[in-house]
């Protein structure tokens, strides 16, 4: 394989690189002015009191065989940062290395290897790793341009694959390793003070096991408090595998049944549906925003169909929680606040998918098959069938069948994309005739809206309603009537009207204004359930500030009702590294005390790893104080805080994380979502990842805690977090991992000590510029124009090789001891003559 001359211009550009290999003088030898690639000037290095070997840089591309960190383009287009070895085949010139392309790495570009194979430019029964002859294919080129350490290949548009805007080839997807993991989430807090105490202790467990493309999945929770007893709760457990074929996932045990077009319900038994994230550039999956105003410091639990999902502690004031993990696709969020003092306010949250939508020929699907499983209800068998299919690009077309024991339901809908906004409508007939009851036949009509209106920077980000006449049923409420054998034909709340709301507002540069609002009334009860929530928050320069007010009413109880108003600014202050804020709320309760509260927090370090806060207030007469620990270490996350507010005493602590067991051992890292990376640096302690605070353990280990399934994703080592004496091959990998998968990506370590030799011939004079050191047959630098070469990682005593272009010689040396104070030692060294050589 030859490479392609390159006659275009170099500029020469500064780059900073982790282990850039190619030789620094190269720049320097283009720095004058405009010069073609691999065109060298010697009389730039004339008397500088050593002779030049420039016949490694003056033809061809200019690159010494080797293994370089290069920008990789195909067609013009950036792919990725990509360690390429550079060589010379048995009858090459030495001097001109050519890039080693292998087939796997065209693959993963997007070349069509199929076609190539086809068509005889590789043969059959090639390996990904069997190197590929680029240039057979006509028209095709290779260029280096050693100036901006950057490898353009050029490949004929017949022979690339069409692929949509991240898309990756299933063939490239990642089962990852065997593991054993938990995500765990520990909270306790104690309120004692006035002849009143009580303790309440949340563990929030999601694990798995991964083998293969099995994943084993449990979803578990244990709680107590005072007054009630331990209760432990498995939400889920399931086994699911990967359906390429389908492009979906197989998955049996305690699962959610799809919810795009029916409640999502909770069952045991087997579903085969298909996963959007496997499709070019769809979003996979939706989680809500949960809004609220705490008047003390309060417990928050969120319950998704009678479980607990999510529990954390919240300070004073409003508060946003974006981290839940929903069951289904959707199944409406029961949120609890729990103060300090023991009172409880509940509302609920809608939770769906936004209009029924996707892109034309898109065909999604799921079928559900088992046994009803909510707590102590009837458990009839069940089946559930949807389809969702794409008939144009504007027109969307659904519908499913839902059979259970005296029970079915069928629904039909359609989903339009207007200027208006994209919308969709569905209406849903069940019949439901319960064993001690009378049958039942009804209607429910569903509209939802979505709308993002440029013009105003406003997104209706989900408008809801629905319409039920009296005689429907949904598949719960069918079960609940079935249940009520004390009041045969008689549900509980079943609704009528229901409409949900919210809407996000961008004010200028300065904020944004959000309203969430939902509104039902119910075929059995008087009056309406409503929740209503109304912030604004902005920024005046440097200080941030949120406005936000709420009110809750439950239906046929306007006493019930709750209203809620809360403000706070904040005002950063000191080194804007460590993020020091003053701060200050002030919420108004309808049934409690007014508080006001002020304080400071930050951080205690520069890496922002360690903060803290300190605070004090009023509420009502009582005056109160607070002071709070934060710490994100690389193994976990751990918080506490005490409170003081009247004879009223507030304890609570929370740590979260998670126990990775893999065939390297086991480790401990901060809380990982449902797919994530284990990455290995062998033997190298405290080594990190950019934008992440985790860092190798004492075998190399650490956790890279959220890919994106399906896609690929660059993990890149922090190399300021690279001691001196450590070495890294490379500094950046790719994995593209299955949903679900623990993908490992290892990047290969080397320690030993940097020794910088000043060299002489054994007649005094200097090594001549550009010689080349060599250890055996491995290169380990060039010399530079003072006769000085920096290697690394050699043996405190041996034997190294000179080669230049008038011959070689040997260095015996000896290193001294070593000083932990150095970035590297000094050695002067002279080589003995051997015979000259010419390689």
């Amino acid at each position: 394989m030859t490479a392609k001359q390159s006659n275009r211009p170099v500029t020469l550009r500064s780059r900073k690189r982790a282990n850039a290999s190619i030789p620094l003088f190269a720049a320097s030898l283009l720095g004058a002015g405009t010069l073609h690639a691999a065109q060298f000037n010697p009389m730039f290095l004339q008397n500088k009191g050593a002779e030049v070997d420039l016949r490694y840089f003056e033809q061809a591309n200019g690159v010494v065989p080797g293994t370089y960190s290069v920008d990789l383009y195909l067609n013009q287009r950036l792919e990725r940062r990509q360690d390429i070895r550079f060589a010379v085949d048995d009858e090459g010139d030495a001097a001109n290395a050519q890039p080693v392309l292998s087939l796997g790495l065209l693959r993963e570009l997007g070349v069509d290897v199929e076609r190539l194979m086809h068509e005889g430019i590789v043969d059959a029964g090639s390996q990904d790793s069997d190197p590929v002859v680029l240039l057979r294919i006509e028209g095709a080129s290779v260029e280096m341009d050693a100036a901006s350490l950057a490898l353009h290949l050029s490949v004929p548009q017949a022979y690339i694959k069409r692929r949509s805007r991240g898309y990756v080839d299933p063939s490239l997807w990642d089962d990852g390793v065997t593991a054993l993991f938990s995500n765990y989430q520990l909270n306790y807090n104690r309120n004692t003070g006035g002849g009143f105490s009580s303790d309440y202790g949340y563990l929030g467990l999601r694990s798995g096991l991964n083998f293969g493309q099995w994943r084993l999945r449990n979803d578990a929770s244990l709680s107590q408090g005072t007054g009630s007893e331990r209760h432990f709760s498995s939400n889920r457990t399931y086994l699911e595998h990967d359906v390429t074929a389908l492009k979906g996932r197989l998955a049996i045990g305690q699962l959610y049944s799809n919810g795009d077009i029916f409640d999502s319900s909770r069952f045991r038994g087997l579903q085969l549906g298909s996963d959007i994230g496997m499709l070019p550039d769809n979003e996979s999956g939706y989680a809500p925003v949960v809004r609220g105003i705490a008047e003390t410091h309060a417990t928050v639990e969120v319950r998704q169909n009678g479980y607990v999902i999510y529990s954390t502690t919240v300070s004073p004031g409003a508060f946003e929680i974006h981290d839940i993990y929903p069951g289904g696709s959707n199944g409406d969020l029961e949120v609890t606040i729990i103060e300090a003092d023991g009172r409880k306010r509940s509302f609920s949250q809608a939770y769906s998918y936004l209009p029924v939508m996707v892109r034309r020929g898109t065909f999604q699907y799921s079928l559900s098959l088992g046994q009803y499983d909510n707590q102590d209800q009837p458990a009839p068998k069940l089946l559930q069938a949807t389809a969702v299919y794409g008939a144009s690009d504007n027109l969307t077309t659904y519908g499913g069948l839902l059979g259970a024991d005296d029970y079915n339901a069928v629904n039909l809908g359609l989903g339009l994309n207007t200027p208006a906004g994209g919308m969709s409508l569905d209406v849903t007939n069940s019949r439901s005739r319960p064993e001690h009851g009378t049958g039942a036949t009804g209607q429910s009509a569903r509209f939802l809206y979505s709308k993002t209106l440029n013009s105003t920077n406003t997104t209706f980000t989900m408008v809801g309603y629905r319409y039920s006449t009296a005689g429907y049923r949904t598949l719960s409420e069918h079960i609940q009537e079935m249940a009520s054998t004390g009041h045969p034909g008689f549900v509980s709340g079943r609704p009528k009207n229901r409409l949900d709301l919210s809407i996000n507002q961008t004010v200028g540069n300065h904020g944004s204004v959000f309203l969430s609002a939902g509104e039902t009334n119910y075929w059995d009860r008087t009056g309406n359930t409503r929740r209503i929530q109304l912030g604004y928050s902005g920024n005046i320069g440097e200080v941030s500030f949120n406005v936000s007010a709420s009110h809750t009413q439950s239906a046929g109880r306007s006493r019930d009702s709750d209203n809620q108003l809360a403000f706070s600014v904040s005002i950063p202050f000191g080194a804007s590294a460590r993020s020091q804020r003053l701060y200050s709320s002030y919420t108004h309760a309808g049934k409690g005390d007014d508080s006001l509260q002020s304080g400071v927090s930050g951080y205690l370090d520069d890496a922002g790893t360690l903060s803290y806060s300190a605070q004090a207030g009023q509420a009502g007469r009582e005056r109160s104080g607070s002071v709070g620990m934060g710490w994100d270490s690389p193994s976990a996350k751990l918080a506490g805080n005490y409170a003081k507010s009247g004879a009223s005493r507030h304890l609570d602590m929370t740590a979260t994380g998670a126990i990775v067991a893999h065939a390297g051992g086991v480790t401990f890292g901060q809380p990982v979502g449902e797919t994530f990376a284990l990455v290995e640096v062998p033997g190298v302690k405290g080594v990190g990842l950019e934008g992440a605070s985790g860092r190798t353990d004492r075998a190399g280990y650490t956790l890279e805690g959220y890919v994106q399934p399906y896609r690929f994703n660059d993990l890149n080592l922090d190399t300021q977090t690279l001691g001196t004496d450590v070495d890294v091959s490379e500094t950046s990998a790719r994995v593209v991992p299955r949903r679900g998968a623990v993908v490992k990506a290892s990047f290969q370590a080397a320690a030993g000590r940097r020794v910088q030799f000043s060299l002489a011939q054994a007649s005094g004079a200097k090594v001549p510029f550009g010689a080349q050191l060599l250890e055996g047959k491995k290169l380990l630098a060039v010399v530079d124009n003072q006769s000085r070469a920096l290697v690394f990682g050699i043996a405190d005593k041996g034997q190294l090789h000179l080669r230049w272009a008038g011959g070689t010689c040997r260095i015996p040396y000896t290193l001294p001891e070593r000083d932990a104070s150095l970035v590297y030692d000094q050695v002067n060294a002279t080589c003995s003559a051997q015979p000259a050589t010419e390689s």
